[in-house]
């Protein structure tokens, strides 16, 4: 009786200082700055800072995350997600969804197409928070491209 006494003690106490930690500290899926892991935000300043001519180059300066695939005169063709060797990949879950003001993009070549100057910022989610938002489709994670004129 007295062993189980203290054992329960043990336990509140250890529940109680778990409890307490976790009110203190910042939630798991943040990092240092409060942003949610995978996500992230590259905004107008960053943009114009860079020297790409058009949206495809800006990502692939500023996005390393995925691997930007080129046909042999250099049109732009898909973006693909990093996975490891243990990751289950369902069909055409390796690229993210790419959406420019609202509408998804079918071609990633018209990326090529848009100069830097008319976007004012891109949102990159990671593939759990892309998925609740947009669907199964984007398990590789979405990429919303935002511009200045929003059209």
């Amino acid at each position: 009786m007295r062993h189980a006494r203290l054992t329960t003690m043990l336990l509140a106490a250890s529940y109680l200082a778990m409890n307490s930690a976790c009110a203190t500290s910042p939630p798991r899926n943040t990092d240092a700055n409060g942003s949610r892991f995978g996500d992230l935000v590259i905004n107008s300043d960053q943009i114009d800072a860079q020297q790409a001519p058009n949206a495809w180059e800006l990502l692939r300066q500023l996005v390393p995350r995925y691997t930007y695939v080129e046909d042999r005169s250099g049109r732009a063709v898909s973006i693909h997600g990093h996975r490891g060797r243990s990751s289950i990949s369902l069909a055409s879950s390796e690229a993210p969804l790419v959406i420019v003001d609202g509408a998804r993009l079918s071609s990633v070549d018209v990326l090529q197409q848009m100069p830097k100057d008319a976007i004012d910022r891109i949102e990159l989610r990671g593939g759990s928070r892309g998925t609740s938002v947009e669907g199964t489709n984007a398990s590789a994670g979405v990429i919303y491209i935002h511009t200045r004129s929003g059209s």
